[in-house]
């Protein structure tokens, strides 16, 4: 019981879902008041933003009731190479569907930290880039900055659907790792378009947000999965 609930592992993704799904809840909140008000675009965000929280409560609970024996006998058995150069778990329980190798590892971990400095950027546009700028794809004030960011995030989604690529085969973990990253990435991409006028502008930046913090939580997942 203290393994599964107070372990460093446990802190981390107990963490990790409160800020989740906390921030998505106050979210939902905020755009049902405006869709209330008379914002129709905010009921869509309404009843998108509990559905993060949901993905990310079900993420937490999945990973926290992996009981820690079929963990422990999970780590520490090798992977063994598959057909047409796969790498798959070797025999021996449901555990091993939660396996996840280096490379896809090193893949995940290498997009949670482009997406934290695109998130960081994100940041410094919002302060340099007037809210309330005339609708273009390239803002007058701010332009560099803002195109750093929205390039960024082109190299940022091939590699999203790369690890989708790659995990497309592979065991249960790595699966929910590439499904749930690459659509965080796909709404904060629909957020960066959402900016470009000014009416959906602030809806665009709540979304990107949302996708942002989304796509960091699962390919932090095998690195979180590691430290147990």
């Amino acid at each position: 019981m203290r393994d599964r609930w107070l372990s460093a592992r446990a802190l981390l993704l107990h963490t990790a879902v409160l800020v989740v799904a906390c921030g998505c809840m106050a979210a939902a909140w905020w755009q049902a008041t405006r869709a209330l008000g008379g914002n129709g675009l905010s009921w869509f965000y309404s009843i998108e933003w509990p559905a993060f929280a949901v993905i990310a409560v079900v993420v937490w609970w999945h990973l926290i009731h992996e009981d820690p024996d079929v963990r422990r006998d999970r780590r520490s058995r090798p992977l063994v190479q598959g057909p047409a150069g796969e790498r798959s778990p070797t025999p021996g329980g449901e555990g091993q569907e939660l396996r996840v190798d280096a490379v896809t590892a090193r893949l995940a971990l290498t997009l949670a930290i482009v997406v934290g400095v695109e998130s960081a950027l994100g940041i410094v546009a919002v302060v340099v880039v007037p809210y309330g700028r005339p609708d273009s794809w390239i803002p007058a004030r701010g332009g560099a900055i803002y195109l750093a960011h929205a390039l960024l995030g082109v190299p940022l989604a091939v590699g999203a659907v790369s690890l989708l690529a790659r995990v497309r085969r592979s065991s249960r973990l790595p699966r929910l790792t590439g499904w749930i990253g690459v659509s965080g990435i796909a709404f904060a991409g629909m957020g960066g378009l959402l900016t470009v006028a000014h009416p959906s502008r602030l809806a665009g930046m709540a979304l990107m947000l949302v996708g942002a913090v989304v796509a960091a939580f699962a390919y932090l997942i095998p690195t979180l999965e590691k430290l147990s």
